[in-house]
């Protein structure tokens, strides 16, 4: 399973320092943080010196219906990508001819670049499978190919398909709602896939069973129908994605970037830098510095073992802010490897193997009187073993032996 780079703002040298330490398979832009001039010279570079590296624009057209408040933050999105991007309403996506001119654009914009492959523009579905914005996205997905088709470029198309975390929940609709994107008479090679939460509270929203085993459900659903599966924003649960069939995931270096919200695109909230923290494979999870100098001695199976534990020095164990990202590509580029198979059955039995280890040292570290804080701590951990064994069943795969 690949990991892409969920480009963003405060870039740096991040991507490039990635890249060159072979910690990513590639990198998907965000036009809201980067200068279409400055996009163009490093698609155009990177295509030169990393010719194998998939190079891919999120068109971000999800944020159309956002575009209208006066209060939105959309970056260079608004007037540098004005030749496909700009506030719209629902009605008038309601019509087909709007939604082809809308793929019609960006693609057209996106041949000019030199990406590996398509990304077509869509609306978030916000609320349910069952709505009006369903009916508009799914005229955008059926509709995309042809758009790309009369380019006449070989390079391939997926097509963004944002669904909320809400509207994946109701198994019915979102079966029929699988059922007619799958049957497409003119389908595009894949999708890029996002699962938006509401709020900043992706341990409560996105880290539950109903939500992720649904997500892992579509991503299996569309590889056994041959399509190609890109999650963004997919963060730690990457690797869950990547044992449904899941073909690459993405995360970045803040929260905006580690998990899917049109929150990034409303008034800003402020608010202090988050505390550096450590992604520990044995805990399937990131503990925060301080917490890490405290017991990696006494449990050294915290460590991954990794080449980017050398960041966290022995002595406080605060790695630089900057380079708090590496840690996190290398370790779920690793999780990626170790947890994902050749099967869905034996990356599901994997993953319980990884669950019970995780539950073992954390069980270890509370006889041990050590505290750890809320999102350190193990409640993950019920939610993802409950995901696997309900997509198990939705997905008729028997893990008993």
């Amino acid at each position: 399973m690949k990991l892409f780079a969920q480009h963003g703002a405060q870039t740096g040298q991040k991507i490039e320092s990635g890249i060159k330490q072979n910690l990513l398979d590639g990198v998907i832009y965000s036009p809201k943080d980067i200068a279409m001039t400055k996009l163009g010279e490093e698609l155009k570079n990177l295509n030169k010196s990393h010719p194998q590296l998939e190079r891919l624009l999120d068109p971000q057209f999800y944020a159309c219906f956002a575009a209208a408040n006066a209060e939105a933050r959309l970056g260079f999105l608004e007037d540098e990508y004005a030749a496909y991007f700009g506030p719209k309403s629902r009605r008038e996506l309601e019509r087909e001819m709007a939604v082809r001119d809308i793929l019609k654009r960006s693609l057209q914009f996106q041949k000019n670049l030199d990406v590996s492959a398509f990304i077509a523009p869509n609306i978030l579905i916000p609320r349910s499978l069952n709505s009006i914005e369903s009916v508009i996205a799914k005229n955008f997905i059926r509709s995309a190919a042809a758009e790309h088709a009369e380019l006449k470029d070989p390079r391939r198309l997926l097509v963004t398909l944002a669904i909320s975390r809400d509207a994946l929940i109701d198994k019915q609709e979102l079966a029929e709602f699988l059922n007619e994107i799958t049957v497409l008479e003119n389908p595009p090679a894949g999708f890029y896939l996002l699962v938006a939460a509401n709020s900043s509270e992706v341990r409560g929203e996105i880290c539950n069973a109903e939500t992720l085993s649904a997500w892992m459900l579509v991503n299996h659903t569309l590889k056994i129908n041959g399509f190609e599966i890109i999650n963004g924003f997919s963060d730690v649960f990457s690797p869950l994605l990547g044992a449904a069939g899941a073909d690459a995931g993405c995360t970045g270096w803040f929260s905006n970037l580690r998990s899917f919200s049109l929150g990034r695109f409303g008034p800003s909230s402020g608010g202090r830098l988050p505390i550096p923290r450590y992604l520990s494979k044995r805990l399937l999870n990131r503990i925060t510095f301080s917490e890490l100098d405290a017991i990696r001695n006494r449990f050294p199976a915290v460590l991954n073992g990794l080449e980017t534990d050398s960041l966290y020095k022995t002595d406080g164990s605060e790695p630089q802010r900057n380079q708090e990202v590496f840690q996190s590509w290398e370790t779920i580029r690793a999780l990626n490897k170790e947890i994902v198979k050749s099967s869905v059955r034996d990356s599901l039995l994997s993953w319980n193997k990884a669950l019970d280890e995780a539950e073992k040292t954390y069980t270890e570290i509370r006889r041990a009187n050590y505290s750890l804080d809320t999102k350190s701590g193990d409640s993950h951990l019920e939610p993802i073993r409950e995901a696997v064994n309900l997509f198990a069943r939705a997905a008729e795969i028997k893990l008993s032996a």
